[in-house]
């Protein structure tokens, strides 16, 4: 259901066939996270900041599951395009045995070490966030591994065609979400009164559900390809495959997202206004960019495909279309939050202080996005054809070795506008960067 056959149709109308439900699903899973600060913003800035400050960090080990499912889609894209349909089953089985492993000890070591990762990031300034931001931790990463059997799921569909399936899970998360935020936080009835907790328990009641439907679907007849029992009987040759193609994007994604708890130890300094615009303004334009996550994820299937059928020129003409299409509707975009700044900090939180910052940070980042977003397109292009170990470099040199340096600097003489110039230079480099990863290496080479 919803399935499109890359190899036989129109190459525009895959993209966008494949694009629409993944533009949904994470636009679902940015209105979810806002949906978390919209009722959080009701309990004040220092409330708010508990879930902006822990994120990066949860990102960090949500990386795992996003780098070894890319790991899957390479894998089980290239083995659709040879017509393998033994080798889908069994790489798909062998998925779901290493990222619930993973999944498992990542939620053991984030909760042992919460309290020293969080007081680490939020620092002396602003003890009072550290009891909220724990508390949300904690029970966010309790249900951590439920996300890599939904992400596992999901990408096991999107490499075969079916990019619907993906959406839907994330459907049932948001509509559950949002139906127990209000009544956990603020004990609404006969629930009890969670505040900052209450938005991670709500997320992770979603999680059970979508993560029940998802190992129900894939054992049934129904689904794309049903996996059998045997297909999850350890295959060493193909554990092998993922890991050698998971762990540089899992580890790639998650020393970025350590970046992007580092970089939050500079926006701490500035204090809980600070804190509340960058979070507004990164849940925005994380909105904002859900178009090119779903043109990119388009782009990693169809080049998969291709490039397990040898169809290279195809391959290229996906990428270009893919480009040009993100680029002029990013830039659209990019102007309605330029424009309305003031008005969208607004809907969260009305402090004129917040506002203010709010304001600043969207009129300097908003212009360097249509470029900056474009980098998913050739990144994912690397991830279809199974070079992860580039994606890998371009995603630590991304932070560590362009924004985190320059926002230490910046940061130090510019204040907290020295952040967000610093956003805007490493966005633009880092597309220089993956463009010549594509432009020169050997992705044409296939993996399986």
């Amino acid at each position: 259901m919803g399935r499109v056959d890359v190899l036989k149709e129109r190459i525009d109308y895959s993209i966008f066939h494949l694009a629409w439900p993944v533009i949904i699903s994470n636009s679902l899973q940015t209105i979810y996270n806002i949906v978390d600060s919209y009722f959080l913003g009701k309990l004040g800035p220092v409330q708010f900041s508990a879930p902006t400050v822990t994120w990066p960090v949860i990102f960090t080990f949500l990386s795992l599951a996003i780098g070894f499912s890319n790991a899957g889609i390479a894998v089980i894209s290239q083995s659709a395009g040879k017509q393998d349909t033994l080798g889908v089953k069994k790489s798909s089985g062998q998925l779901y045995l290493v990222t619930l492993a993973t999944g498992i000890a990542a939620t053991f070591l984030g909760i042992i070490f919460a309290k020293p990762i969080i007081t680490g990031i939020v620092g002396n300034k602003n003890p009072e966030i550290i009891p909220y931001a724990i508390s949300y931790y904690v029970v966010d990463m309790l249900g951590l591994p439920l996300v890599f059997v939904i992400n596992s799921t999901a990408s096991v569909m999107r490499a075969l065609g079916d990019s619907q399936f993906g959406m839907r899970m994330t459907l049932y998360m948001n509509i559950i979400n949002m139906l127990f935020d209000p009544l956990l936080i603020f004990g609404i009835g006969p629930f009890p009164k969670l505040g900052v907790a209450g938005a991670a328990w709500a997320s992770n009641i979603g999680r059970l559900v979508a993560a029940f439907i998802s190992i129900k679907h894939v054992l049934s007849s129904k689904s794309v390809i049903k996996i059998e029992q045997e297909d999850f009987k350890p295959d060493w040759k193909r554990i092998s495959i993922i890991l050698k193609l998971g762990l540089p994007s899992a580890l790639g994604m998650s020393i970025t997202s350590a970046g992007f708890a580092f970089i939050m130890k500079y926006v701490a300094m500035f204090g809980p206004a600070v804190i509340s615009a960058y979070g507004i303004g990164n849940r925005v334009i994380n909105l904002v960019s859900m178009v090119s996550f779903g043109l990119a994820s388009a782009v990693s299937t169809m080049v998969g495909q291709f490039v397990g059928a040898r169809r290279y020129e195809d391959a290229e003409k996906t990428v270009r279309k893919a480009f040009f299409w993100n680029v002029t509707i990013i830039g659209v975009l990019s102007v309605l939050t330029f424009a309305y700044a003031k008005q969208v900090t607004k809907f969260f939180i009305n402090d004129s202080e917040v506002i203010a910052m709010g304001d600043i940070f969207f009129k300097y980042i908003s212009f360097s996005m249509p470029i900056f977003t474009a980098y998913m397109i050739y990144n994912n292009a690397l991830i279809g054809a199974g070079k992860t170990i580039l994606t890998m470099i371009g995603d630590i040199l991304r932070l560590w070795g362009i924004r985190i340096p320059i926002i230490a600097i910046l940061a130090t003489t510019m204040g907290f506008k020295g952040v967000f110039i610093g956003m805007i230079i490493s966005n633009l480099i880092v597309f220089f960067i993956t463009y010549a990863f594509f432009r020169f290496s050997n992705w044409k080479k296939a993996v399986v």
